[in-house]
């Protein structure tokens, strides 16, 4: 992630004034409250931890590594460490945030469950969920009760939340599941999260695509297989897509001229990544960042 924007941690937040004892591992919030305290929101940030968001009124646009959602009712969002959003809302702009650390979940969550849930693999899968009105309601009951056990603070309440939290997320994956035609059973392959990890560790330094094949123990040809079935792209479009991602963020979130940008992302022929760049984009880094500055790409 880039250094030229800011990331924010849990405890950054205005929270409830009684709930600070949950540092900076977990934070529930009315979307309304949250916005109108945190005002700082409507800038490019990132945050190392999980959030789940769920819009009960109102409207706008969130932004989330350079691509443009629309905001509306029984809408959720979902953002991962290290992305950068931000957001422009309306006024009566309501529902539920929900903030969350791996840590914090993994007391009743196993990894690789954590790992599976598709909502969290945004790179690929779209970052939001649009839901009927019966879901709404029964994801805003979720929401509720964990933030009575939030403000309550009582004992056991960390219990209960992770519980509440785990119990959550499982419904909002059953749902998530039904609409995902069949893509969701396929992304879960064990082989596909973990090369999409790694990938998200080492684009800096490991850009061919027998690095992962070797780190993974598998033959170039059943990586190539694996992502064909499961996105229709070969491992090298997905670390190259993950190059060019962290690309747009700094062009777009830092000053840094363009040839810097280059040897941030090792690329030490500036020449090179610029050609790089441009074929991927069909434009030059200059020409993408001064798009960005007159909100033009989307």
């Amino acid at each position: 992630m880039s250094k030229n924007f800011p990331v924010f941690r849990i405890n950054n937040f205005v929270d409830y004034n009684q709930c600070q004892h949950f540092g900076d591992s977990f934070y529930i919030r009315k979307f309304h409250q949250h916005i109108c305290e945190n005002c700082f929101l409507d800038k490019p940030h990132g945050h190392d931890f999980y959030i789940v968001l769920l819009i009960t009124q109102g409207r706008g646009q969130h932004i989330i590594d350079s691509k443009t959602y629309e905001v509306a009712p029984r809408v959720l969002f979902f953002v991962n460490p290290g992305q950068v959003h931000a957001w422009d809302l309306s006024e009566d702009i309501d529902g539920y945030i929900l903030f969350f650390t791996k840590e914090y979940l993994l007391v009743e969550f196993h990894h690789n469950q954590l790992s599976k849930l598709p909502f969290f693999h945004t790179r690929i899968l779209e970052p939001f969920m649009k839901l009927n009105q019966p879901e709404t309601e029964e994801i805003h009951r979720a929401f509720h009760e964990i933030d009575l056990e939030y403000l309550a603070g009582n004992q056991y309440c960390h219990d209960l939340i992770r519980l509440g939290l785990k119990s959550l997320l499982l419904k909002i994956e059953r749902k998530y599941a039904r609409g995902s035609s069949g893509r969701k059973k396929l992304y879960q392959e064990n082989l596909f999260t973990k090369f999409e990890v790694l990938v998200d560790q080492h684009f800096k330094d490991h850009r061919t695509v027998s690095d992962y094949a070797e780190m993974m123990n598998l033959s170039l040809k059943q990586l190539n297989s694996l992502c064909r079935k499961l996105i229709n792209k070969t491992p090298g479009d997905i670390i190259q897509n993950r190059i060019i991602l962290e690309a747009k963020r700094l062009l777009m979130h830092s000053d840094a001229p363009v040839f810097s940008i280059a040897e941030t992302l090792n690329y030490h022929d500036g020449s090179y990544f610029i050609r790089l760049f441009k074929k991927a984009t069909q434009m030059t880094p200059e020409k993408f960042r001064t798009q960005a500055i007159l909100n033009k790409v989307a």
